[in-house]
């Protein structure tokens, strides 16, 4: 009976649509900046910066281009680099590369207290390369912190400056959070916000808020969101089924076209829309196999996504990755799977980093947020979204979505960034990952 119950609060709390989601907490204090950077100035300041970690990696890369593959450990260099240019703290560090300690310390300060639910307690830190960031925040839910993870993507499309003459990166935001002047100033750094995006039922809390304050950016969310929350300034959303490119084509994009306008590379798309991004950049899935069983409508209704160029999966409530009471990062992943997970070094380029200078081991977490992630999502939730959620008459069409997200033939992921939980990182680990998550099993290549 108990079990039941709580099984039955959680799909009413969450299968609710009430845009309850994350990204930010009424009890949790953002720090304000020292000083105020008009919006107009930091837009301005910001061209010869919104691009800089690409021109480092052209120019350290020796070449024209940027590999197709940067290895584990080239990119771990490159992510720490990105971190000290964006976060003062960071950069006036004496340490050509800080240890844990030196970065914990420096980043409590910097923009909030440094804990589980965002280790480095920085505005935005850099997740995967190229043109890969994270807002990590606390988000209190009756009084726990269930943590929350917004991502924002450098997109290949550029936007003319509203303040000036030139060109700055469109950048796409996924699962956005509470808005305030340290992450407005540390988003005009990057670029242009041009598209904002809820994509699920439960992460929507904060679309309007963005919409108001970015007028000309489009504003996306899953399937049937608008009905759900009319109040947003939808541009529109993600129709039912939405495919990526090459889903049905073997996992080729080929067929997509490189017209260099969106709308011309995307035109013959499933479920593409115009005056959406370039698909062939960010691509989307929509998870369209589940119901919520005491309501008979979709649950998260959730649309996943993939950036082709880093090789990152980004999700909300598919898959999350909440860390062991000791807090160590990816602490489960190297127990389970040592030789695939421990942190990587040398000679080591495909195991996830574990604790290291972007992550730090912020000790013991909060016994609530504990049972919350390894009780309630890990041990109730999970077996009941597996076994009784994602509805019989669709488990072979969710199978076939969790191959192409994991075996290779679709998608080939390098990154995880869940919105709740610890980053994963390295193809075997996140193969190893997504497998148990999905309970398939990949042929071996």
């Amino acid at each position: 009976m108990m079990i039941l119950q709580l099984l039955l609060f959680f799909c009413f709390t969450f299968g609710n649509g009430n845009g309850g989601g994350c990204g930010g907490a009424s009890a949790f204090i953002v720090p304000q900046p020292t000083s105020t950077t008009s919006r107009a100035t930091a837009r301005t300041s910001s061209s010869s910066t919104a691009t800089a970690l690409h021109q480092q990696q052209l120019s350290k890369g020796g070449g024209e281009q940027p590999p197709e593959v940067y290895p584990l450990s080239r990119k771990k260099i490159l992510l720490i680099e990105e971190a000290k240019r964006l976060n003062a703290s960071l950069a006036s560090s004496t340490s050509s590369s800080p240890s844990n300690s030196d970065v914990a310390a420096s980043s409590s300060s910097s923009y909030s207290p440094a804990g589980w639910s965002n280790r480095l307690g920085s505005v935005l830190t850099p997740a995967s390369i190229p043109g890969v960031y994270t807002a990590d925040r606390p988000f209190y839910w009756n009084k726990i912190d269930v943590g929350c993870r917004m991502t924002v993507v450098q997109l290949t499309q550029s936007s003319a400056s509203t303040s000036s003459k030139e060109e700055l990166p469109q950048l796409l935001i996924h699962s956005p959070v509470h808005l305030d002047p340290p992450l407005i100033e540390a988003l005009s750094k990057l670029g242009s916000v041009s598209h904002i995006v809820s994509p699920n039922y439960e992460h929507v809390k904060y679309a309007q808020e963005w919409a108001n304050y970015y007028p000309d950016a489009k504003v996306w969310g899953c399937p049937g969101l608008s009905e759900k929350m009319p109040s947003v300034r939808w541009t529109g959303e993600f129709m039912e089924g939405t495919r990526p490119p090459g889903f049905y084509h073997g996992g080729s994009s080929s067929s997509v076209g490189g017209g260099n306008g969106a709308d011309d590379a995307n035109a013959s798309l499933v479920g593409y829309i115009d005056g959406m991004w370039n698909w062939n950049d960010v691509q989307p899935m929509h998870i369209n196999t589940e119901v919520n069983p005491f309501t008979g409508r979709p649950f998260f209704n959730e649309v996943v996504f993939y950036h082709a160029l880093s090789k990152t999966l980004i999700v909300t409530d598919l898959y999350w990755n909440y860390p062991r009471g000791d807090g160590v990062t990816n602490g489960d992943l190297a127990e389970k799977w040592e030789s695939v997970a421990a942190p990587a070094s040398a000679g080591e380029d495909d195991e996830d980093f574990g604790v290291w200078e972007l992550a730090p081991n912020v000790g013991d977490i909060p016994l609530g947020s504990k049972v919350w992630g390894k009780i309630g999502m890990d041990k109730l939730f999970y077996p009941f979204y597996m076994n009784v959620m994602v509805m019989p008459e669709k488990r072979k069409t969710f199978e076939e979505i969790a191959r192409y997200i994991t075996c290779g033939n679709g998608w080939e992921v390098e990154t995880i960034i869940p919105a709740h939980g610890d980053i994963v990182r390295g193809k075997k680990v996140c193969r190893r990952v997504l497998e148990t998550f999905f309970r398939i099993q990949c042929r071996s290549s």
